[in-house]
């Protein structure tokens, strides 16, 4: 695949709005990574050579240009949150956060879109995917913009979102939403909107593979 060195985009959206104060995300191509996490794939495990489609990790990705993050989860054990890619078994999603938190601080003019998706076929309690979403608004929280309305964000521009300090967009796959109560709470679009303010990926873009 294609390696650029690192370190050779990290701070383009920050160049781009000193001399575009007004642009925002919707007159932007974005950069993006598939499978991002799965760098953390060992490569020993049987099918890595095909699982890991990331030979990077998701910092060195943001260093390299990427702002859009294909983030695939599920349950590990009893208490864990790790990437998966089919039946492979990456990094705990607290090690990625942390980059990507890391990552924002050290470029607080670069804005990050990520989408969370439960991986295809794994176990995902709904207790699980709870802590999921708390670990990320923990992790992430003080970064992440907060809006019920997905087109402000399209709109805004990217300089005015910076600026207040919100450098990231968390979006949620449909394939979250699927089994998903707890104590009698339905986990739906609306109410993860309104709890964590986290968009329905599938209302803001297509993808071929859904």
């Amino acid at each position: 695949g294609i390696d650029f060195p690192i370190g050779l985009y990290p701070d383009w959206m920050g160049n781009l709005i000193q001399s575009c104060p007004d642009t925002n995300l919707s007159q932007l191509i974005i950069p993006g990574t598939h499978d991002s996490g799965s760098f953390s794939i060992k490569g020993y495990k049987p099918f890595a050579a095909v699982g890991r489609t990331q030979n990077v990790s998701v910092l060195e990705q943001m260093h390299r240009g990427a702002r859009y993050l294909d983030l695939r989860v599920a349950g590990a054990g009893k208490d864990s949150i790790t990437i998966w890619h089919g039946c492979l078994q990456g990094a705990k999603l607290e090690t990625i956060l942390a980059d990507i938190h890391s990552f924002c601080q050290d470029f607080p003019n670069e804005f990050v879109i990520v989408e969370l998706a439960a991986e295809y076929g794994r176990d995902f309690t709904p207790a699980q995917k709870v802590k999921c979403l708390d670990l990320v608004k923990e992790t992430l929280g003080d970064k992440i913009f907060i809006e019920n309305d997905i087109d402000k964000i399209l709109t805004t521009p990217i300089k005015e979102l910076t600026d207040s300090g919100k450098q990231v967009c968390m979006m949620v796959h449909n394939r979250m939403y699927e089994d998903f109560e707890v104590d009698g709470v339905v986990y739906d679009e609306k109410q993860i909107v309104e709890k964590y303010g986290f968009f329905n990926s599938s209302k803001w873009m297509r993808s071929k593979w859904q």
